[in-house]
């Protein structure tokens, strides 16, 4: 009978109860060894069967529902910062929680009459609480719940749930303390924990022991040292191997009590000490070239090739509709329909250019210039107006790869990063950083402060410069090459097509056509000796052509760089025969600085003057676009010249309903007022600029109302200019004369425009403005001859007193003879400038009494060809 004994409980009457072993088994996990707590049930010996009996209302008064939390991992992706969007892709709503947890929880087979209350998601921390309840009594509740998370896990290790995201197995974890459902968005899970404690400290291996359930721990540490620190600990850092670990941790031990102490599990940014950072920051000397290094080949690598597209576009037309036969058909059939009469600014110019480009000689010379390889630069040369650059157009317009550069808008930029945004823009540069000039240079300067030495990573805007004229010529050596493999597969296809119609012809002659066979075969050698002749000329056409016109627009100190870097830049196209470089100039000194470039190799130029006279009036005629009635009109259009500026000015003041006399009139006029203000300095502000004295420029003015041409070395050696050729020059330069070049030297002077002529005779017939101006010249030339008796005078004295008492030797009398006669010379010539003087001022005095009294009748002004009014 006592083998039957299994479970003993003891009352408080010292009385032992026997329970069957049948009866012991059901409540065995119901008690546990650890606890010492007893109860007493009363039980009695059932007669005949051997069995104790227990009284089922008293153990079923000590059961009662109870409930726990359960943490479920892997429900959903980790939130670790604010731009993860994977969470995006999954619901937290209630039917999907529901159904994750039903997917985890068997809570059919689960003891303890086990269900779920309630499932709070935890999407930041990726996973979910759930809220559970089961039967047992107060005692057992922990072990329960223990044994029930124990079956969730086994069930799903069992049937291998895992997460869809990152294929991981969901897990299962008793939540021991009271978890904190924060929301806060700036708190985002990690690795590392910071465990506060309040309360007495706790040693690590209970710590260890409560966090290793969770996750392989990688390191665990008290803050402060209990054993260097006199204060004792608060707080312990716990570094888990994966954050998963560390969401776990918190959510199941966050308020729960070890040893008297509550447990405050936070997450704790980790302030990671990037190794490499620290090595590239302490070693400038060596990051900052590469870094500069690494900068320039991405930039070579990424925006290179997308410059050299768009200039390759540029020079090849491809986005130009212009070059289209279509876009030129529709313009012409209703925009040019719309405004017949010139309305439209781009047509008028194109009619006037087509119009001054006549010339046929000189065109098709320009022409078999550029049929040629490069082999040196062509240069046009004449004045303003002159139909340079329309001459240039109408020689290369059926010429498809070409680049225009206008160096007047280079020429009128305000500073060197407008001249560098305008080159770009000209060449078709694209993209263009020139702000990274000025920003290098910072960086250089803040550099050099910092580690005391130079990086050399500023560019300067020359340098920017240097560095898109080397891009074009890089884009301009490839469209050659590029064109001709386009052609060869253009050739390919069309041999293939010509292979299928020799095939054709085979089959058409053994049906019976024998003629044909005998045709193709002759006429494959005659296409091959063609394709032969015309692939040399086809390669011509393809070489670009660059024009830049109005090269040395400006000769200034800002502009002097810009003019040597074109130079130095179409010497390179013209030596590694890249292209074909059309200089379009109004300045004489244009050679001297070409010259530099090109050494050892002459020019092919052409010089253009004024058109005749037949041609302007055709101009004339065809931009009025009707018949014209004026009888002075062919007077005023000669007077004008054949220049293309004014002829154009006229134009625009007859249609504003004016005769041709009244915009003779106001052409004049205008021009008058320039020629006072920049050839005589009448505004202050010309006045300190000038090169020239206002007696020099009033001596060509004498001259040219005289005669249409000067002798340049005549006037060159007058005393007026006494040898110097600084002030002509100046003067070509601001356009106010012309020097004729004949073979190679300065030859005779011209004015700068037809229309000086009259603008001069009106300045002649200026009583008061001439007399004046031949007071200004005489007192100069006698200030000047003045000057020379001084240095003579005192040749003399020093001679005289060399053998003074004595008498001077005959080689020293003839010298002191012959200053003598220099001094009576120049004393002639004071005395001629001082009736001049006075003649002037009497002349003066006497126009000034002429227009008090009353208007007198204007003097003829000579006529030399022209008309004048």
């Amino acid at each position: 009978m006592l083998s039957r004994i299994q479970t003993r409980t003891w009352s408080s009457r010292r009385s032992c109860t026997i329970l069957s072993k049948q009866q012991s088994s059901c409540f065995q996990t119901n008690f546990s060894p650890r606890i010492r707590s007893f109860k007493t049930f009363s039980a009695h010996l059932q007669a005949g069967e051997g069995k104790i009996a227990i009284d089922k209302s008293s153990l079923e008064g000590s059961y009662s529902q109870q409930t726990a939390q359960l943490y479920l991992d892997n429900v959903f992706p980790l939130k670790v910062h604010s731009f993860d969007i994977r969470q995006m892709f999954f619901r937290d709503s209630k039917s999907f929680l529901e159904s994750k947890a039903h997917q985890a929880i068997p809570s059919d087979d689960l003891p303890y009459e086990f269900a779920i209350k309630e499932i709070i998601a935890r999407t930041k921390d990726g996973g979910a609480i759930v809220t559970f309840t089961f039967k047992s009594t107060d005692g057992q509740k922990l072990n329960v719940a223990k044994e029930i998370v124990d079956k969730i896990n086994h069930h799903v290790t069992t049937n291998n749930i895992v997460a869809p995201f990152n294929f991981q197995s969901v897990r299962a974890f008793l939540v021991k303390g009271q978890p904190f459902l924060e929301d806060i968005l700036a708190r985002y899970p990690t690795q590392r924990l910071r465990i506060e404690f309040q309360g007495p400290a706790v040693h690590v291996e209970t710590l260890y022991h409560q966090l290793r359930p969770y996750g392989k721990l990688f390191d665990l540490a008290i803050y402060p040292n209990p054993i260097t620190a006199k204060d004792p600990a608060r707080y312990a850092m716990a570094y888990f191997t994966r954050m998963r670990h560390a969401t776990s941790a918190r959510n199941c031990l966050h308020g729960h009590v070890v040893e008297g102490t509550r447990l405050n599990v936070l997450y704790e940014r980790q302030l990671r000490t990037n190794v490499v950072k620290d090595w590239l920051v302490n070693h400038p000397r060596i990051t900052v070239p590469a870094v500069a290094a690494i900068f320039a080949g991405i930039t070579y690598v990424v925006f290179d090739p997308i410059r050299v597209f768009f200039i390759t576009s540029k020079v090849t037309q491809r986005f130009n509709p212009e070059e289209y036969a279509l876009y030129r058909w529709l313009r012409r059939e209703t925009w040019a329909r719309l405004l017949p009469v010139g309305a439209s600014r781009d047509v008028a110019m194109e009619q006037s250019q087509s119009l001054w480009a006549d010339d046929v000689e000189k065109i098709e010379k320009l022409k078999s210039w550029l049929a040629e390889s490069p082999e040196t630069f062509v240069l046009i040369t004449g004045h303003k107006g002159s139909g340079k650059s329309a001459l240039v157009k109408s020689a290369i317009q059926d010429r498809k790869n070409k680049l225009f550069i206008d160096c007047e808008e280079l020429a009128t930029a305000r500073n060197q990063s407008e001249m560098t945004k305008g080159l770009a823009k000209e060449v078709g540069y694209f993209p263009v950083f020139t702000w990274a000039a000025s920003m290098s240079g910072m960086f250089d300067t803040m550099i050099a402060a910092t580690t005391g030495q130079k990086t050399s990573f500023s560019s300067s805007p020359d340098s920017q410069m240097k560095d898109i004229l080397e891009t074009v010529a890089i884009a301009l050596r490839e469209i050659v090459p590029n064109e001709k493999e386009a052609r060869r597969r253009a050739e390919e296809n069309k041999h293939h097509v010509t292979l299928l119609s020799h095939i054709k012809h085979v089959v058409l002659d053994l049906i019976g056509k024998e003629d044909t066979p005998e045709k193709t075969r002759s006429n494959h050698p005659q296409d091959g000796e063609k394709e032969g002749d015309d692939s040399d000329e086809l390669t011509e056409k393809l070489i670009p052509i660059v024009v830049i016109d109005n090269y040395m627009y400006r000769e200034t100190a800002k502009n002097a760089k810009l003019w040597e870097e074109l130079a130095e830049w179409a010497s390179l196209l013209i030596e590694n025969e890249i292209a074909h470089v059309v200089f379009v100039s109004s300045n004489a000194g244009v050679m001297k600085t070409l010259g530099k470039a090109l050494p050892g190799k002459s020019f092919s130029s052409i010089a253009l003057s004024d058109a005749p006279l037949e041609m302007a009036m055709s101009f004339i005629k065809k931009q009025l676009d009707s018949e014209i009635d004026d009888p002075e009109l062919p007077k005023v259009v000669s007077a004008l010249g054949g220049r293309l500026t004014e002829l154009e000015l006229l134009v625009q003041k007859m249609k504003m309903n004016m005769d041709a006399k009244t915009a003779f009139e106001d052409i004049v006029a205008r021009n008058l007022i320039e020629i006072r203000k920049y050839g005589f300095g009448d505004s202050t502000e010309c006045d300190s600029k000038l090169e020239w004295t206002a007696p020099q420029f009033w001596t060509i003015v004498k001259l040219l109302s005289e005669k249409k041409h000067i002798n340049y070395d005549e006037l060159k050696w007058s005393p007026v200019f006494n040898g110097s050729e600084g002030p002509l020059k100046a003067m070509e330069r601001a356009e106010l004369i012309i020097i004729v070049q004949k073979e190679g030297r300065s030859h005779s002077i011209r004015p700068g425009k037809p229309v000086y002529y009259t603008v001069f005779d009106r300045l002649m017939a200026d009583t008061i403005f001439n007399a004046s101006m031949e007071i200004e010249s005489n007192m100069a030339l006698k200030k000047q001859s003045e000057e020379n008796m001084a240095k003579l005078e005192d040749n003399i004295n020093k001679l005289t007193h060399i053998n003074a008492p004595s008498k001077l030797p005959k080689e020293i009398e003839a010298r002191v003879q012959f200053l003598l006669t220099k001094v009576a010379s120049c004393q002639k010539s004071i005395e001629e400038y001082d009736t001049n003087i006075k003649k002037a001022k009497e002349i003066i005095t006497q126009a000034w009494a002429e227009e008090l009294s009353g208007p007198s009748q204007p003097k003829q002004e000579k006529k030399r060809g022209f008309f004048f009014f």
